[in-house]
């Protein structure tokens, strides 16, 4: 493995992806001059109707500076407390607008909080809570014509059919690319699989296409033949680092699944993609099938079902959900999910995280789980 990543500084393209994944957008003025980006905090912000208006999608990842701004309380994520932080520091002015999709109470506080403190352009998208409701593709349709309408005011450029299809064109095709990545977890270490994810949300996406279907050979061929450690399924929110698939890694497990929100959940394509004439109703059709995270539903069990079928699928020998703290979507998903793969034998760690760094009593905790899964318990 340390041989893997020694390696990697010799291929313009994965240094390239690794370098983004590290700054996680915060010098994009400096390595992006021309680019009109537009900040989001959730997977279900639809970045097609961005692109198709003439901006680029910027993943919002602050720094994990722990800060707790007055305007916040203290019983907030720090994924909220920490942007908040750097939109008081003025490290947001360059975006051209913030969107925020409906998820959870701290999300839709600091919505209001951003709207009224700052000069920015805030725009809203309320996706429907139970995906498969009666109504519900009709009303999300109509939430993203209007999203759609104020992307347009912001830049002057109403796009026809042919801008959004190419900017469909464009994401599936990251998609592709991401799920071919997605496929050589096994191989590679946990860590640079993380990175290579989160860099296509902080970056350009046209050059990230370029560049990561440009770097999949080369990790083809520098991948592990195999690999004896044990597979590790991750659940979870944001992580704006790599610092636990890393640890993970550092400590003997390799992770073979990822579920969360800056990970491959977010490229995920619909199990049953359609083929669909209108370029908005395809923009639906894949958001509202996608793999859906604690603050959206599609049946009773379907995300359950979900986590359980991708276990199998990447024969895991355990599984770490990973809570951040204040982050009650995730809390109460978690114990459901934990019984679930328990009871189907799969050993369950519900880790919480003040941030995204794994600090000495999480280390502790995950060496103690990565042994039990390798018998040396």
């Amino acid at each position: 493995m340390a041989e893997i990543m020694k390696n990697l500084t010799e291929y313009h393209d994965l240094t390239l992806l690794l370098e983004e994944a590290a700054y996680n957008g915060n010098k994009r003025q400096i390595r992006w001059p021309g680019y009109q980006f537009f900040g989001y905090f959730c997977s279900y912000w639809p970045e097609e109707l961005l692109l198709a208006v003439g901006l680029e999608p910027l993943r919002i990842l602050p720094p994990g500076t722990n800060s707790t701004p007055a305007l916040l309380p203290t019983y907030c994520c720090s994924l909220a407390r920490n942007s908040l932080h750097s939109a008081i520091k003025k490290d947001l002015d360059d975006l051209k607008g913030v969107g925020f999709a409906h998820t959870c109470d701290t999300m839709q506080c600091l919505e209001s909080i951003w709207s009224t403190e700052y000069q920015q352009k805030v725009l809203s998208l309320v996706p429907p809570v139970h995906l498969k409701a009666p109504g519900a593709k009709d009303y999300y349709k109509e939430e993203m014509k209007s999203l759609l309408h104020h992307l347009s005011e912001i830049t002057g450029k109403n796009p026809a059919s042919v801008e959004l299809d190419q900017a469909l064109e464009l994401t599936n095709h990251i998609r592709k690319l991401t799920k071919e990545l997605d496929q050589l977890r096994a191989y590679l270490p946990s860590q640079l699989t993380a990175d290579l994810l989160r860099a296509g949300q902080v970056m350009p996406r046209e050059k990230y296409a370029r560049v990561l279907g440009n770097a999949l050979p080369i990790l083809e061929e520098l991948g592990e033949k195999q690999s004896t450690k044990p597979l590790i399924l991750v659940s979870g929110a944001v992580l704006e680092t790599n610092s636990l698939f890393e640890m993970i890694e550092n400590l003997g497990g390799r992770v073979a699944a990822d579920d969360t929100c800056t990970g491959y959940r977010h490229y995920a394509e619909p199990a049953e993609p359609q083929l669909l004439k209108d370029p908005l109703e395809f923009i639906i059709h894949r958001y509202m099938e996608m793999p859906p995270c604690p603050c959206r539903h599609l049946q009773l069990n379907e995300r359950i079902d979900y986590l359980e079928g991708l276990a199998d699928k990447r024969k895991v020998a355990g599984a770490v959900l990973v809570i951040r703290k204040f982050c009650e979507p995730h809390a109460w998903d978690s114990v459901p999910i934990a019984k679930r793969l328990k009871d189907k034998g799969i050993k369950t760690l519900v880790l919480e995280l003040e941030g995204s760094a794994v600090g000495g009593q999480e280390r502790t905790r995950l060496q103690a789980f990565l042994e039990s899964l390798m018998g040396n318990s």
